[in-house]
């Protein structure tokens, strides 16, 4: 059986992320396409809009062959680390390919670059000196890719071109074979809150927030529209600002101690929010107060999720990698991809109160599920009561 598989986040699943599983499927040949999905939080440190059974079931009727969770230690980190947990995970399960969408979908082009940064001694200097006058991190990358190579300035631009750059990077460190597909990204831009045939994940969840569902149903398939608005209506919608009286109260009542032994601090980013969080009365807030070129918006988002996952950079330190495929959801079609992994040893979780309660990782993931109900308003223990998907 020949296995491609997609990191993703499917915050929530729009029809851009159809036409990827298709073009998957098609460019890798593959009989299978394994998915590996952020579970309740997703990379920019926010909860998902969805739980995790809901958004891969979506996808399973939508092209995907089989569901694993990509577990919180890993999903709320920057592209690096995200793209380390994703890739380790299609590395254990034996994907023969991997694919992603990209701004610029030569796959040559990306592999160059992510080789020139694995490269220590290619761009320091390079990075310094351009940090030096006053760029962010970002820009001295591009900057110093641009000098070493002028076809590589501009890749980073673009977030996915930025991210199938980790998962590549990230391939190298593993020592992880697999085709590379990369799939041309279609429709609107990553952020673009514009309402196109192709929207992007930020688009489609401001129709979800402000419930267009005239508009939906036009987006989505009649089944998966109907399925998105029962969720909504028997309030399984997680909102954006749902957990954030939870966040401040974390926030406000953490010690020194604790500031301090949050995963990824460096250069005073604590105190920044700190000193933002004394008049902010909601998370965005604190966040728009807080963000600047040196702390952008996305890492303190992160800060701060990891702030009330209880995260810290001793516990993420001792696990580096996942070491388990959480299963959440599969076709008929994958049975012999389940087969195989049971030949090999491979720890897949299907039923989450028979794991390993002494994994970190899994007691984080469990309590990001009883986070994510919280803001839903929902009973408890949802990690341990939520089933596999099962489709014929």
């Amino acid at each position: 059986m020949r296995i491609a598989g997609i990191i993703a986040e499917y915050n929530p699943f729009h029809p851009g992320h159809a036409y990827q599983l298709r073009e998957a499927r098609r460019l890798s040949g593959a009989d299978c396409v394994a998915v590996v999905m952020s579970s309740c939080f997703t990379q920019r440190g926010e909860a998902a809009m969805f739980a995790p059974a809901v958004r891969a079931r979506m996808a399973l009727e939508q092209g995907a062959d089989i569901v694993f969770a990509l577990p919180a230690c890993w999903a709320v980190r920057d592209a690096e680390h995200f793209a380390l947990g994703g890739v380790r995970l299609l590395q254990l399960l034996g994907a023969d390919a991997i694919s992603f969408g990209a701004e610029n979908a030569d796959p040559s082009l990306l592999l160059r670059t992510a080789r020139l940064m694995e490269n220590p001694d290619a761009l320091g200097d390079g990075i310094r000196a351009a940090a030096d006058t006053g760029l962010s991190y970002p820009a001295a990358l591009s900057k110093a890719l641009r000098e070493a190579d002028t076809q590589l300035g501009a890749v980073l631009d673009s977030p996915n071109n930025t991210l199938a750059v980790c998962y590549l990077r990230a391939m190298l460190r593993l020592s992880c074979a697999m085709e590379v597909c990369p799939v041309k990204r279609i429709g609107s831009g990553y952020h673009d809150t514009a309402v196109v045939s192709v929207p992007s994940a930020t688009a489609v969840r401001g129709l979800l927030e402000r419930g267009d569902w005239h508009t939906l149903r036009s987006l989505y398939p009649p089944e998966a529209s109907a399925s998105l608005r029962r969720e909504a209506l028997e309030g399984r919608l997680h909102r954006a600002a749902a957990l954030d009286q939870a966040l401040l109260y974390r926030l406000r009542t953490m010690t020194d101690a604790e500031w301090h032994a949050l995963p990824d601090l460096s250069e005073g980013i604590e105190d920044r929010l700190r000193k933002a969080l004394a008049c902010a009365s909601t998370r965005e807030e604190l966040l728009q107060s807080a963000k600047t070129k040196r702390y952008p918006y996305a890492r303190l988002s992160r800060l701060c999720a990891h702030a009330l996952l209880g995260l810290t950079a001793q516990q993420l330190d001792s696990e580096p990698l996942p070491d388990a495929l959480w299963l959440l959801g599969f076709r008929n079609s994958a049975r012999p991809l389940l087969s195989d992994l049971k030949k090999r040893g491979v720890n897949v979780i299907s039923k989450a109160s028979a794991a390993d309660s002494d994994r970190a990782w899994f007691r984080t993931e469990l309590l990001a599920y009883d986070l994510w109900t919280l803001g839903c308003l929902l009973p408890t223990d949802l990690g341990l009561r939520q089933g596999v998907v099962h489709i014929e």
